[in-house]
């Protein structure tokens, strides 16, 4: 197997580094543009005015449209930053095939649409270098050997050479015929089937995406063009996306106020939600004690009951023990969970009950057990069990809303249907969807990137506790 050489990969690196210093300068310039936007003193206006960046004047619809342009290139390179610069690091980065040096021409062309052309110029080096490694052909032969191939189309050895193999092929016997036959019916229906599955999933993704599509367009649009369309418009221009609705939404509502009480009770209420789940799960899965199967099914049972029927009896909890209105009753009602319980014990359940009575001979106490060993064996399934816990405590609304009266404590979804994004008061209050769409994308973004980054965690949690050997 051939080898990837030092300096083809040094050059790699220098060009992952580009990458890296065009999203900064990207993030620099967008940071700009996002500081000097003139926040309206009337949430529904819409500000037109000229504004100065580096030497630049640029109008409103073009902060605008150099707005859209920065993130749609953060949102399609950050990614790929990221992917080069994991493949960078992983050790099986050695071994040469086809698609290293077509991966690295993919790179070279969107660089070079990005105007990033030193980095263009080195992965076209570097795809050029793997390729003569590989098949011992540079650009030139390659486009060379291209277009003997095209102009054989239209050579005329070429077409009698082709009339001979079909003459051929009809000489053939009738069991060679039918042998043929069944082979191309049998690719016909494998293309028919993953076109109909793939049609069936681009449905499916399309009907997920579309609602974000649209909550993202809504918070980009005027507050005068959502209340006063007929139509409402399903794409509008990179000049006409007002991104002054987001800071305004950063800057008017106490949004940094709300994203801290909803870390604050998310980061506590996981935290504790780990530590009962990993201590019960454990109970549940290895200490022996009377009436243990017992209980864990009267737990699995409450299961089967739909949890608002719990608001009242929690409610009544909580005011007894003066929680309400406070961050107690937001957290401790929510340091427990029978599903994760369940979900971990599933995975605790695999490891082999060798290792325990091992652990016991040699004097290891059960808690040392616990985390020394089953610990780090489940961490996949204790990472996704923190994640989801996280995400609920993020998006949590009937019992914030119930138990949180004040201002001052509440979290970013209560805050989203509060009073913040309104016009007006009393009877007159109209809600300024924009606004409010704005600082839900705000919200929604964070758990996006989260879930993206930590979903092979996910999954490979899932597949663990749904495993049984």
């Amino acid at each position: 197997m051939k080898r990837i050489p030092k300096q083809v990969k040094l050059l790699d690196i220098i060009a992952t580094l580009l990458d890296w210093t065009y999203i900064l300068i990207a993030i620099i310039i967008l940071s700009r543009l996002f500081t000097i936007l003139q926040v309206p003193s009337v949430i529904s206006d819409v500000i037109i005015r000229d504004y100065e960046v580096f030497g630049f004047t640029l109008s409103t619809p073009e902060v605008n449209l150099t707005i859209s342009l920065l993130i749609f290139y953060l949102v399609v390179f950050v990614p790929t930053a990221f992917v080069n610069t994991k493949r960078l690091r992983s050790k099986d980065l050695v071994d040469i095939d086809e698609w290293t040096y077509r991966t690295q021409f993919l790179y070279m062309f969107m660089s070079f649409f990005t105007f990033n052309l030193p980095s263009a110029v080195l992965r076209y080096l570097v795809g050029i270098q793997i390729k003569v490694i590989y098949d011992g052909k540079g650009f030139a032969l390659t486009m060379k050997d291209l277009g003997r191939s095209i102009a054989g189309l239209f050579d005329p050895e070429v077409r009698e050479k082709r009339k001979a193999k079909r003459a051929l092929r009809k000489g053939m016997s009738d069991s060679q015929q039918d042998l043929e036959r069944v082979t191309k019916i049998e690719f016909g229906k494998t293309v028919i089937r993953l076109v109909v599955t793939y049609s069936f999933l681009t449905l499916l993704a399309l009907f997920i995406f579309i609602p974000f599509y649209w909550m993202m367009i809504t918070a980009l649009k005027t507050y005068d063009e959502l209340t006063t369309a007929l139509n409402p418009r399903f794409f509008i221009g990179l000049s006409e996306m007002q991104w002054v609705n987001f800071k305004v939404a950063l800057t008017r509502f106490d949004f940094t106020l709300y994203i801290r009480n909803t870390i604050f009770v998310g980061i506590t209420s996981t935290i504790g939600t780990i530590i009962t789940t990993v201590l019960a799960a454990f109970a549940f899965s290895r200490l022996e004690f009377k009436g243990r199967d017992f209980i864990f099914s009267v737990l699995l049972m409450t299961m089967m009951i739909p949890g608002e029927l719990y608001t009242i009896t929690n409610f009544i909890t909580v005011t007894k023990l003066s929680w309400y209105d406070t961050f107690y009753a937001l957290i401790f009602p929510f340091m427990t969970s029978v599903f994760y319980i369940f979900f971990l014990r599933q995975t605790f359940k695999q490891i082999p009950d060798s290792l325990y009575r091992a652990a016991q001979v040699d004097g290891c106490g059960d808690f040392k057990y616990l985390t020394r060993v089953m610990i780090p064996i489940a961490r996949p399934t204790i990472i996704t069990i923190t994640i989801l816990s996280a995400i609920g405590a993020w998006d949590a609304y009937i019992w914030p809303q119930l138990v949180t009266p004040s201002r001052q404590n509440w979290l970013i979804s209560v805050a989203l249907r509060g009073t913040s994004f309104t016009l007006g008061s009393g009877s007159d209050a109209r809600p300024v969807y924009n606004l409010q769409l704005a600082a839900t994308a705000l919200v929604t973004v964070p758990l996006l990137i989260v879930f993206f980054s930590l979903k092979k965690y996910i999954m490979s949690g899932v597949g663990r506790s749904g495993t049984k050997g």
